[in-house]
């Protein structure tokens, strides 16, 4: 399989040098970093890639170059590379200079020069994960289409249609959920537990399966609204700033409105936009109180507090079994449905529940990271409960 690469485009030679050893320090294995003197040198290292059918992923040009400048080279290879990330370096930065070339080359980042090494890392990280990101929903996208296509040629029967139909969708939107999660190592795997856990709740309280199978759905799904939030806030090891916290409280309203227009997700929907209200009243978006709060939400807040409480994350190491279901119940008819933690509490002290508990458990959690915080800090999600956690947690 031919390597993917990336182009550095400056004429001077000392900048050059240093700027492609940065970036190939902090490239993924297998990224070959290829370095050019001029716009007309890099217009052709492109055309020879091309011709060997190998990936461009990133192509970063200096603005003041003799012959072409960089925004005009990235202007051409705006129409000649589609979808190639593009960065244009400049010693002189102008607020004209940059509207030009966003507007002009589609410009991903326009960056003053010196480039902070650590900005370096930060950039070129975050642009790869982008586009890969991209590619995965691209082909998710794909799939489905390829797949609603099986379906209408093979399936006579417009009922079953339908119902494949539906299941189609909802794995393509969970595995999106899925694919939010991994870019983090203490949240992956998180929606797939708590979709377990609300699943053992919802057959303790005897729903019927139907029911069951739309309450793990919804916890599968309940954070499916932070898709579209900046990793920066999504992973970031110490407490959110007031703005930061405010924008993280939008998830669930926002994983409603993607839902909501797809009929497939009619039942889903509520169960998403209000899983953060608090029994007493005082959540959100809605501060709904007691049994006007969706049971399927009710459920989800529970499930998403007991693993956000058992799990390692990056400012503590999980909580015992035992502290969890003695906080649950602390917050019984506070946080949380009394009806739901009762229900929870029995499965989770029998047997049954006690396997089901560990066949959900993740791997052994890495080291936690490191913060300036100290002790007591608070979660960046708000489905713990409202604690203060012991000191070492």
């Amino acid at each position: 399989m031919s390597r993917p690469a990336m182009l550095l485009v400056d004429h001077d030679e000392a900048s050059r040098l240093q700027l492609k050893e940065r970036i190939a320090a902090i490239c993924p294995p297998g990224m070959e970093v290829l370095v050019a003197r001029s716009a007309e040198e890099g217009l052709g290292i492109l055309y020879s890639l091309r011709e060997q059918h190998r990936t461009i992923e990133l192509v970063i040009a200096m603005q003041g170059m003799p012959g072409i400048p960089g925004g005009r080279f990235l202007e051409i290879v705006n129409a000649q590379f589609a979808g190639v990330g593009k960065i244009l370096l400049s010693g002189k930065p102008s607020l004209d200079e940059a509207i030009y070339a966003i507007n002009n080359a589609g410009l991903d980042k326009y960056i003053p020069t010196p480039w902070d090494p650590e900005d370096v890392k930060f950039t070129i990280t975050a642009l790869l994960r982008q586009r890969e990101m991209k590619l995965l929903n691209e082909k998710l996208l794909s799939d489905l289409q390829v797949r609603n296509q099986q379906l209408t040629s093979a399936l006579g029967n417009l009922e079953q249609a339908r119902h494949d139909l539906e299941g189609s969708y909802i794995q393509t939107v969970e595995s999106l959920a899925i694919a939010l999660e991994a870019k983090d190592r203490y949240t992956a795997g998180h929606s797939q537990r708590v979709a377990k856990f609300a699943r053992l709740i919802a057959r303790s309280l005897g729903m019927p399966q139907g029911e069951v199978d739309i309450v793990g759905q919804v916890a599968l799904l309940h954070d499916i609204g932070k898709i579209g939030m900046l990793d920066k806030i999504l992973n970031k090891p110490a407490n959110l700033t007031p703005e930061e916290r405010e924008a993280i409280k939008t998830h669930p309203v926002v994983g409603a409105q993607i839902l909501a227009p797809v009929a497939t997700f009619s039942k889903h929907v509520e169960g998403i936009k209000h899983h953060h209200e608090m029994f007493d009243g005082t959540g959100y978006p809605g501060r709904l109180k007691g049994t006007d709060i969706p049971l399927s939400a009710r459920i989800v807040c529970l499930a998403d507090a007991f693993d956000a409480m058992t799990s390692t994350r990056p400012y503590r190491v999980g909580l015992p079994l035992e502290f969890a279901i003695q906080e649950m119940q602390k917050m019984s008819g506070r946080q949380f449905c009394p009806d739901c933690v009762e229900a929870f509490v029995r499965v989770l002290q029998s047997t049954a529940g006690a396997g089901e508990l560990a066949a959900s458990a993740p791997a052994a959690p890495p080291v936690p990271r490191a913060t300036d915080e100290g002790e007591g800090q608070a979660s960046h999600d708000d489905a713990e409960p409202r604690v203060q956690l012991p000191t070492g947690t």
